[in-house]
């Protein structure tokens, strides 16, 4: 969450957002794994690419799960501990993505 707030609105909307984001994130994830085997060059970093793109599909499929119950508990005393997790395996699957999108890119050219 890039703004620390106590008010269950603002954290829901954030929640909300970072879960629509993360479903659309997943499928991506998971079509440029198919994308990536359209062309095999170079195999050992297909394979990478191939695992870090599953990993990041995976890493936002959780964060879908744990937004929804997330979302059940945001009037829970430990809503925040919750959210700092979420927001971590976001910007870890983020992460993964970015880095198995420039692999693919020196794989392609």
């Amino acid at each position: 969450m890039l703004k620390n707030t106590n008010d269950i609105t603002d954290t829901r909307e954030i929640l909300l957002a970072i879960l629509s984001n993360s479903g659309t994130l997943a499928g991506i994830s998971l079509a440029l794994v198919g994308i990536i085997n359209l062309k095999p060059n170079n195999p050992k970093l297909d394979t990478l690419a191939d695992d870090l793109y599953i990993f990041s599909a995976l890493g936002f499929v959780v964060v879908c799960y744990l937004v929804f119950f997330a979302i059940r508990l945001l009037h829970s005393p430990r809503i925040s501990y919750w959210v700092r997790i979420i927001d971590a395996l976001f910007l870890g699957s983020l992460t993964m993505l970015v880095v198995a999108g420039f692999l693919t890119v020196y794989t392609f050219v």
